[in-house]
């Protein structure tokens, strides 16, 4: 079957997100937006991703900002990362390509919700997520994502800051290796 890389718009649409708060005059929890988040070509046409929400601190406090979480821009490495917070996205990743070989200094908790993966290490390993929910906790690895298709591949990331890694001494920085 051969790889389709143009049915990105019909086979993945963008992701609901459901946002909760608390009502001003009585505190009573409700619902503050139901949208649909579309993803945005992130540097190249087989690679997209959805902001969902970023914080900008740790421990976070979120409750009464009125802010919409997507309109905090990651401002850590590469723009995946948000300084002292968090970002949680969506990423889709065309049949047959491939994400570049970076390392991050954040946690990253990868959940598989399409498609399938295979998770490259620096190393050479590769390791086959094909089942919605496998998950891929990332601690400052260098790594990249490759899609065997046949179609779109979907995962959302939550990416918590971090200090590098170190090992034997040696502070591992992010990079990425395009």
């Amino acid at each position: 079957m051969a790889l389709d890389k143009t049915a990105h718009a019909d086979s993945l649409p963008g992701l609901r997100r459901v946002v909760t708060g608390h009502r001003a005059a009585d505190g009573v929890a409700i619902v503050k937006s139901d949208d649909v988040i579309p993803s945005r070509e992130d540097g190249h046409p087989d690679l997209r991703v959805g902001p969902l929400w970023a914080t900008g601190s740790l421990p976070v406090d979120d409750n009464n900002d009125e802010t919409d979480g997507t309109a905090r821009r990651p401002d850590g490495d590469f723009g995946i990362v948000m300084k002292s917070g968090t970002n949680l996205q969506f990423t889709d990743l065309a049949p047959g390509a491939t994400a570049a070989m970076h390392r991050t200094s954040s946690v990253d908790h990868n959940i598989l919700i399409r498609g399938k993966l295979i998770l490259v290490m620096e190393d050479g390993s590769e390791t086959l997520l094909d089942q919605p929910g496998d998950v891929v906790v990332q601690r400052g690895t260098i790594h990249a994502w490759r899609n065997p298709g046949p179609e779109w591949a979907r995962w959302i990331t939550v990416v918590i800051d971090a200090k590098p890694a170190v090992v034997n001494g040696k502070v591992l920085e992010a990079t990425s290796l395009l």
